[in-house]
């Protein structure tokens, strides 16, 4: 017989699709830039090219849009997951990983900036 485990739903906050552009950049000695894939109140996940540094477990992280000059600084954040992508390029020598992270206390001002960057740069909400 086969069964079916229910999958318990943990988020607080409902996941956004992020518009081309957006971009994180981990202050993480190194720092690592990426592109945001989706993005909530509560973290992000995003893709960014190894450099062989490994990511620390706390830091913070600037969200920016490149073309319109917005940038929400030193969102505290941790590390949730950090994981190998498959390189869908068939030559090239890089590889990609996709961290998730969580954001930790952030102020009225930074929430606000979130809510307006969530209003006019998703796409949608991601299931």
């Amino acid at each position: 017989m086969i069964t079916q485990e229910k999958i318990v739903e943990r988020r607080k906050h409902k996941r956004f699709q992020v518009q081309e552009g957006v971009y994180a950049l981990l202050k993480n000695n190194p720092s690592k830039l990426g592109q945001i894939k989706n993005i909530s109140r509560g973290g992000l996940a995003f893709s960014y090219i190894v450099d062989g540094e490994q990511m620390h477990e706390a830091f913070k992280v600037d969200i920016f849009i490149s073309n319109i000059g917005y940038c929400l600084k030193d969102v505290p954040s941790k590390k949730i997951s950090d994981l190998h992508l498959d390189n869908r390029l068939p030559f090239s020598t890089f590889s990609i990983r996709q961290a998730r992270i969580q954001f930790n206390e952030l102020n009225h001002s930074q929430l606000s900036q979130l809510d307006n960057l969530m209003r006019d740069y998703t796409t949608g909400e991601q299931n």
